[in-house]
């Protein structure tokens, strides 16, 4: 079996997985391109490059590509995408949130509900429900009003600041006195996060604030961080026949 190469095209992190199961991937890349910034273009079709590349390597004929809110947005970035020969999901929000939540249960079946801090959007996802909300870690912060169906009691997070602020904790799961200790470090401290590339570290506190109103909000006293999230969720539409031509499925 010929192994299978996506790509997820985030508002802030490309991404490239290459598997003949999720378990072991073959290869792993991430590439920070903020989708927002005016040099995008040339940035993104050097990423692509270089992970193209990677799948002929690997020799990989089945590949799918999905972006989040930055694609929904700036559709014109998508030449690039074709340039390369990858075909396109063009998904909503919903779907974004169905794939992120079906990856996440996949390697933590005791989960319930999922956040995921995108730099773009955030999506809130159960078996039932998938609001998606157009706040991220690189959008400008403005209040909003919080969905009130999510009845969560150990929700877990995913996402580049997800994972950036499990690492500042040094484990998955992030009690809230924990966040708060972080945030306010990094004020003090901001060579708490020289580890970061540069986009990362400049958005990186916007989107530290999103996770600490929403855990305010909800009341929750902690979260957990999977490392699973939209990225291997376009792998699994991939493996169960997502139509790289036409764009059809079952899914």
């Amino acid at each position: 079996m010929s192994a299978i190469a996506v790509l997820k095209i985030g508002s802030t992190t490309t991404a490239l997985l290459i598997a003949n199961n999720l378990s072991t991937p073959i290869v792993y890349e991430q590439s920070v391109v903020n989708l927002f910034a005016k040099d995008a273009p040339v940035q993104l079709d050097q990423t692509l490059a270089r992970f193209t590349q990677l799948a002929d390597q690997f020799h990989c004929p089945r590949r799918l590509a999905a972006g989040g809110e930055a694609i929904r947005q700036l559709p014109h970035l998508a030449t690039s995408i074709h340039r390369w020969g990858w075909p396109l999901w063009p998904i909503d929000g919903q779907m974004e949130g169905h794939l992120t939540w079906f990856a996440v249960k996949a390697l933590e079946p005791q989960m319930d509900w999922i956040i995921d801090i995108g730099g773009g959007s955030t999506e809130f996802a159960s078996s039932q429900h998938i609001i998606s909300l157009p706040i991220g870690a690189a959008t400008t912060p403005r209040p909003l009003e919080w969905p009130q169906d999510i009845h969560a009691e150990e929700p877990y997070v995913v996402g580049g600041t997800a994972h950036a602020l499990s690492l500042l904790i040094g484990q998955r799961v992030m009690p809230l006195t924990d966040i708060e200790s972080v945030a306010e470090h990094i004020i003090s401290h901001p060579e708490r996060l020289n580890f970061m590339d540069p986009v990362r570290k400049a958005i990186f506190p916007n989107g530290l604030k999103v996770i600490q109103e929403i855990m305010r909000h909800y009341r929750w006293s902690k979260v957990t961080y999977s490392p699973y999230g939209f990225l291997q969720g376009i792998w699994l539409a991939c493996a169960l026949g997502k139509d790289q031509e036409t764009g059809t499925s079952d899914l």
